[in-house]
């Protein structure tokens, strides 16, 4: 049996028996909005709510505050837990959740001494930190903690603490202990992620006072999109206290992007989407991200193709070797368009790829490519095409920038990879299952390597051109948006669909 087959057959094993809390369970509604849709019943009130209830501005500021009123049910851990494990869609506010059982826990326990998890040390600080639902973001005034970064460190005024350390190498949590852990994204940890988990697990040992008279044991908050791994397997065969929530992206739309809802609702049916954006679990997805394309339904005959795109870009995926037997160098043509259902369409418009040992080779055809089709992109304040040429630079870093220019001195982009293939190309294939990727005319070697691809390193001679497609459309145009957080409460995004093209260098 092959390591995923594996993983899949015990994976589903591990899911029967544990009960789900979801919205359905516990209520859709915080006690805030739940006053907001009372006050409607009552009095037609759509606005001003705060008036109708009659607060006065000390109950206002104590209100936006108060965590506790914005919270839905399913983004409140249980009374008595060990581990508390909330699978949610991007957007559902998992990280305003982790924060704010951070908090609940800091202002109940001054004696609590609290480890903060998270994929790298800028992430911990940008997201569960100052991020727009981080923990100081959304800490009152009068329980703000004094940050020490310099030592890792939050400190309440009751004297509760919280450090923080990166899921990067298990060595580094031994030696401590603490009464409370988050971990947030265990699906983005890199390395040995199952033994930063266990190590996480030895650390989380120390019980204070309080939870000693109230029998509380150390506890674990875990937030995070699920995935298919031997890491989810490990954290759902420890059962003893385990409460297990999920909640979707779409129990959060007041505070996400009409246009990201209008994406979600697209692709939410797809089995990446019910991962993604349902927060659902399921270890039998096919290890061929896009298998379950249907190319011939989106495809587009040539001449009904689009006049004119909003941008094109010529994606390159250079080969390692400068032998005869050298990889094939990926070069795929695409071209996004804003369509009238208010989502960006990417059409595939040409596959260039070809083998060669000599760079300039290449580098000609990607040039030859970016002449071509640049001037059906839509022009920029300058009057040049918005068009541009783009490629990973991992490997042979600025060489492939100053290689493409001496050919000639087009428009290059260039972007070191700090995500695996299969990471970049889960979110496209669902992306193309949901009909928004149109192979313009047929692609027969790209499509077929499409079939077997699964992005398992090592494969870099059979991905070259699915790493030339799928880059772009990571980058460009899959929705980066995410809910403002709770501090927002308003529609807003913290990132752009679309990334603007800077007018450099031409």
């Amino acid at each position: 049996m092959g390591s995923d087959a594996g993983v899949a057959q015990a994976g589903e094993s591990l899911l029967e028996g544990i009960p789900v809390i979801t919205a359905d369970t516990r209520g859709h509604h915080s006690v805030i909005q739940l006053a907001a849709l009372a006050a409607f019943d009552s009095k037609g009130i759509t606005a001003g709510v705060s008036g109708a209830l009659a607060l006065t501005p000390q109950e206002l500021v104590l209100l936006y505050y108060e965590h506790r009123y914005w919270l839905r049910p399913v983004q409140r851990p249980p009374d008595v837990f060990r581990t508390w494990f909330f699978m949610g869609g991007r957007g559902t506010g998992k990280t305003y959740a982790g924060a704010a059982a951070v908090i609940d826990e800091a202002r109940a326990d001054p004696e609590a001494r609290i480890l903060i998890v998270g994929p790298t040390y800028s992430e911990i600080v940008k997201n569960q930190l100052e991020g727009t639902s981080g923990i100081l973001t959304i800490s009152p005034p009068w329980f703000f903690p004094r940050l020490e970064k310099s030592r890792r460190r939050l400190v309440w005024p009751n004297g509760a603490q919280a450090t923080w350390l990166p899921a990067k190498n298990a060595d580094k949590f031994r030696g401590h202990q603490y009464t409370f852990i988050w971990a947030d994204e265990p699906v983005a940890w890199k390395g040995d992620a199952v033994a930063v988990y266990k190590e996480c697990r030895a650390v989380n040992r120390l019980v204070s006072s309080r939870m000693r008279a109230r029998g509380l044991s150390a506890r674990m908050v875990i937030t995070t999109t699920p995935a298919p791994t031997v890491l989810f397997m490990e954290m759902l065969s420890d059962r003893d206290g385990l409460v297990l929530a999920r909640s979707s992206t779409l129990e959060n739309l007041a505070n996400l992007d009409p246009a990201y809802e209008r994406y979600v609702r697209r692709v939410m049916h797809t089995p990446e989407g019910r991962r993604e954006f349902m927060g659902e679990l399921s270890f039998d997805l096919d290890p061929a991200l896009y298998r379950g394309v249907n190319w011939n339904a989106s495809r587009i005959h040539p001449k009904k193709a689009p006049k004119e795109y909003d941008y094109i870009v010529v994606s390159v995926d250079p080969a390692t070797g400068e032998k005869k037997g050298a990889d094939m160098h990926g070069i795929i043509v695409l071209g996004v368009r804003l369509e009238k259902d208010g989502l960006d369409h990417v059409y595939v418009l040409q596959d260039a790829s070809l083998r060669t040992p000599e760079p300039e080779v290449w580098a000609r055809e990607a040039v030859k490519c970016f002449n071509a089709w640049a001037p059906l992109a839509k022009k920029r304040s300058n009057g040049k095409p918005n068009a541009w040429v783009f490629a990973e630079s991992n490997t042979g870093g600025s060489m492939v920038k100053s290689t493409i220019r001496t050919v000639e001195k087009v428009k290059v982009l260039t972007e070191r990879a700090m995500q695996s293939k299969a990471e970049r190309a889960a979110p496209v294939s669902s992306y193309a299952k949901a009909g928004l990727v149109h192979m313009v005319g047929k692609h027969d070697k790209l499509e077929a390597q499409l079939a077997k691809f699964t992005g398992q390193e090592g494969g870099h001679a059979r991905d070259d051109r699915a790493d030339a497609f799928a880059w772009p459309i990571y980058k460009y145009v899959i929705p980066k948006r995410r809910n403002v957080g709770a501090a927002g409460r308003a529609r807003g995004t913290e990132d752009a669909v679309f990334e603007e093209v800077p007018d450099g260098e031409e």
